[in-house]
């Protein structure tokens, strides 16, 4: 939330949804989803949209004034923080279309914060890094949501949810997901997987039987070998997907599946040094365009 307000603040200030993007470094989507996001949680619009001029509502104007204060306030609280000299080690795992979006940039912020800390970063399956949290080896988890509960001596803290689309070659035309499915041979998510047991129940409730070319649970090597017209597959919408050469995307339709991420951690007691992790974990996620805002009610796959 603090990521927004300062947002609703920059556009506020400066009169301009592309002003706001230049100052918070973001793009005039992002600053529109964030702005967006807040509307949606107080009830009420902040901005009077007349063509491509904004000024504030009337409640904007009052919410602005809170919001100042209210970051005023936080502002103080993390300078006195910063002065704290926490030490201590911060074992942390991660999967692995996490660890550049989330991971790096949340530890760098943390790292500001609390220079003394030391951190230990596991890059593993979801599956081994929940094993790995329940056996005391690690302080938290960037994971997939367990698509069979949560565990009760464990909390979550969900991060964003993202869709799953098709990838094909390039060079395969062609809009109709299913017919590529029925057709291209099948580089399937690995089933034993989290994220592998989201695309199998999506197959199965379309009815859909694919031929399978090889399995795997490393994204970066589906991403590979659809470029290199092995086959299509079913993967979460993740950044790589974007930029990658010789592949196009297709949406999967209106029951697209998505997957839930977020933070799993021991239960137990609060600290300071968890309260900031988990702060800018949720930071870089929002941050993150790719990733889709979890919304109450939304089917997050599992």
């Amino acid at each position: 939330m603090i990521a927004e307000l300062r947002t609703f603040v920059a556009v506020a200030r400066l009169g301009s949804f592309a002003a706001a993007a230049r100052q918070t470094r973001l793009t005039q989507s992002a600053v529109s989803a964030q702005i967006r996001r807040l509307e949606q949680e107080f009830g009420y619009g902040l901005f009077r949209r007349t063509g491509r001029s904004i000024t504030l509502s009337t409640q904007g104007q009052a919410a602005l004034e809170r919001a100042e204060g209210l970051l005023a306030e936080y502002d103080g609280f993390k300078a006195e923080a910063h002065d704290l000299k926490v030490q201590g080690l911060l074992r942390i795992g991660t999967i692995s279309t996490t660890q550049t979006t989330i991971i790096a940039p949340a530890l760098a912020a943390l790292h500001t914060e609390l220079p003394e800390l030391q951190f230990h970063v596991l890059l593993d399956a979801s599956l081994v890094l929940l094993s790995c949290i329940d056996a005391g080896e690690l302080d938290a988890g960037i994971m997939v949501r367990p698509p069979f509960g949560l565990p009760a001596h464990m909390n979550w803290t969900t991060l964003a949810t993202q869709k799953y689309v098709l990838i094909a070659p390039e060079n395969i035309s062609g809009e109709d997901w299913r017919h590529l499915l029925n057709t291209q041979r099948f580089i399937r998510y690995a089933s034993g997987s989290f994220g592998g047991q989201i695309v199998n129940r999506f197959l199965k409730s379309q009815c859909i039987s694919t031929g399978d070319l090889v399995e795997t649970e490393a994204l970066n090597t589906i991403l590979q070998m659809v470029a290199r017209n092995m086959g299509v597959a079913i993967v979460p919408h993740i950044f790589p997907v974007s930029i990658m050469p010789n592949i196009r995307v297709l949406p999967l339709g209106d029951h697209a599946p998505v997957r839930e991420l977020g933070v799993m951690t021991p239960k137990g007691p609060t600290s300071p040094v968890k309260d900031r992790m988990l702060f800018h974990l949720q930071e870089a996620a929002l941050a993150h365009e790719v990733f889709v805002p979890f919304t109450a009610g939304e089917d997050p796959g599992r």
